[in-house]
Parts: structure tokens; C-alpha cells; sequence
């Protein structure tokens, strides 16, 4: 299957309770105020390549010990999001998905996913940031579940 991202991030520390590769999607609708990734969405060629070499160069950096799927907004591109949690999972990879989605909308539209952690919640600019799983979270609207 054919991934479009916008580029691959080796050894990204503090996104994920794991050093991984962050692998930005192609685009957002929604128009958060403050957005720390606005220049992604205009400035950014598209890349497209199949699933098993972005899973392949993840691997071949031996710092990485997962996939996150962050930068923009992955389930707008559900194919591509699902096949890549899957192909990730199949290589023993740990897996990190960012959504401004609550729970329940998401497993409402995309199941339980198995044995990965999703940050839900909209960015909001000024918000109380906080931690959780190592992770630095920009408000408390925004929360990390670990799908077992």
C-alpha cells in the first residue's frame, strides 16, 4: 500500500513513552488556533512511498523503538493510519497515534485498536499543560490511553 506523509523524523524524544520516528500526515482541517505544525500544511511536498519502506527505514535506525504518527492529522487518512499501525505492530514496533479526537468518537469510528497509545484531544493554545506516560501535554483536555 501506498503512504503520502510529509516527512520522517528520526530519535524524536518526549512525543511518545518511547524514542521513535515521527511520520507527519499530509494535512489537518482543523484550523487550531496556535497550531505548532501550520507550516506543514502549506510549505510541505508530499511524499509517497509504500508502507513497507517507511516501516523499513523506522527499523534501520537502531534508536528507534517505534512509530508516531503525529504532525497533522492521521485519521483523516484512515487507510493509510490503519495499515500503517498494522504493518508497525507487525514488525514489533511501538506505536504512537496524536488525535484531536475524544475516545469515544474514535473508537466509534476506528474500534479498540490493540496494544498501541493514542493522544486524544484538540489542541488549545495557553491551556495547563501536563504529563502523562513522559509525555508533555499542551492542555488537560488532551490525554494519552494505552489500548491494551
Amino acid at each position: 500500500m501506498t503512504i503520502r506523509h510529509k516527512g520522517l523524523e528520526h530519535t524524536v524524544y518526549g512525543e511518545a513513552p518511547f524514542l521513535g520516528a515521527r511520520l507527519c500526515a499530509i494535512g489537518c482541517s482543523r484550523g487550531c488556533k496556535g497550531c505548532h505544525n501550520e507550516h506543514l500544511k502549506n510549505n510541505v511536498e508530499v511524499i509517497e512511498e509504500t508502507v513497507e519502506s517507511v516501516v523499513g527505514r523506522v527499523k534501520r535506525n537502531p534508536f528507534n523503538q517505534g512509530l508516531i504518527l503525529g504532525g497533522l492529522e492521521w485519521t483523516e487518512q484512515p487507510e493509510e493510519m490503519l495499515e500503517l499501525i498494522r504493518v508497525a505492530k507487525d514488525h514489533g514496533l511501538e506505536v504512537m497515534l496524536y488525535t484531536h479526537m475524544g475516545e469515544e468518537e474514535f473508537v466509534d469510528r476506528f474500534g479498540r485498536p490493540s496494544g498501541i497509545y493514542v493522544k486524544h484531544g484538540e489542541f488549545v493554545a495557553g491551556g495547563e499543560p501536563h504529563r502523562q506516560y513522559g509525555v508533555q501535554l499542551a492542555n488537560r483536555e488532551q490525554y494519552i490511553i494505552w489500548y491494551e
